[in-house]
């Protein structure tokens, strides 16, 4: 059995592939590249419009509460009543503590990062969308 199978091995003959067959796996390969680099682009050009215009939308609605609160009332003395604030600073420091909107300031702060991490995508992908095109 085990020369019958090496002798029909010997009697095939070489399967040699097409000329351009490589040349064309190559550019199937270097165009599903672009096409997935391209594709990120997108995603990260949304990504980056969308964070955008919610950092902007959380800013105005919640700077504004942020500046109609009693921490902005707290905070607006160090300008007025300096000598009494350091006077009085650790009770200050608490008061401003304890008046801080931090939900607001939350609101503010997630979009504003999700806008950081948008535009770190959107360069990483564009820096890789020009690595592709000049090599």
């Amino acid at each position: 059995m085990n020369q019958k199978l090496s002798q029909i091995f010997k009697n095939i003959a070489e399967i040699e592939p097409t000329a351009g067959l490589e040349v064309l796996i190559a550019q199937k390969i270097g165009f599903q590249k672009e096409r997935a680099l391209k594709r990120k682009l997108i995603f990260s050009y949304a990504g980056l419009a969308g964070s955008g215009l919610a950092a902007f939308g959380a800013v105005f609605s919640f700077g504004g509460t942020i500046l109609q609160s009693e921490f902005w009332n707290l905070a607006t003395l160090l300008f007025s009543d300096w000598l009494v604030v350091m006077g009085n600073w650790q009770d200050f420091l608490y008061s401003l503590l304890e008046t801080f909107p931090v939900v607001s300031a939350i609101a503010i702060l997630i979009p504003i990062f999700t806008l950081f991490l948008s535009l770190n995508a959107y360069l990483n992908n564009r820096g890789s969308n020009l690595k592709l095109r000049f090599n």
